[in-house]
């Protein structure tokens, strides 16, 4: 079974509404037997709407979930702009900036970035010609939006992780989130990463 991070596990069943406990306990009993594991789903842009080649989703364990972020950006162009902001709220763009600088700001709150699910963020390179990104859901697994197929299999083999098309992510069914304070005492709420992301970003 997949790691996670700490403030994100299944609800209690008083915690589940009465008017949804049917539906809800129904797919926590599937999600018994998901394949919630580490792994990563892959798909080619067939519709070539917008210009990348290939969309994937990555399941890691939450302990080598930075690791894997900071890899893959190295595989974008050398600059980027840095989405940020609360799970369910409008997203922060910053402005186009060096990426060695974005990830070096983006360091200074790994924790919280990495194990608070009340958090987004990835970093983006958009042209007419080329659409590359990364963004980190919610519940802390990975999307990817990539032109360079081979580098990210490369990537993905570095890691030991294994292309599974049945694969399964954890927000696919009932989740309970709670705040990283209460794991990590000195954890910075979400918006305080914000506001401080806003002023150390372009």
């Amino acid at each position: 079974m997949l790691e996670t991070p700490p403030t994100l596990r299944l609800p209690r069943p008083d915690e589940v509404p009465n008017n949804d406990q049917e539906e809800v306990f129904e797919r926590l009993k599937q999600r018994e037997t998901a394949n919630i594991v580490e792994g990563y789903k892959f798909r080619y842009n067939t519709e070539q709407d917008l210009p990348f080649k290939f969309f994937a989703e990555i399941n890691i364990n939450n302990s080598r979930l930075w690791g894997l972020f900071v890899e893959l950006a190295h595989q974008l162009p050398d600059e980027v702009c840095c989405i940020y902001g609360e799970y369910d709220e409008e997203p922060n763009y910053s402005s186009y900036a060096d990426r060695a600088h974005v990830l070096n700001v983006l360091s200074n709150y790994q924790v919280e970035l990495a194990q608070d699910c009340f958090i987004e963020f990835g970093l983006i390179y958009h042209t007419e010609e080329k659409l590359e990104e990364i963004f980190v859901k919610e519940a802390k697994h990975l999307q990817v939006w990539g032109t360079n197929e081979a580098g990210f299999r490369q990537l993905m083999a570095r890691f030991q992780l294994d292309e599974i098309p049945d694969l399964n992510f954890v927000d696919e069914f009932p989740k309970v989130v709670e705040a990283l304070e209460e794991f990590v005492p000195d954890a910075r709420p979400p918006y305080q990463v914000i506001e401080e992301l806003e002023n150390m970003l372009p």
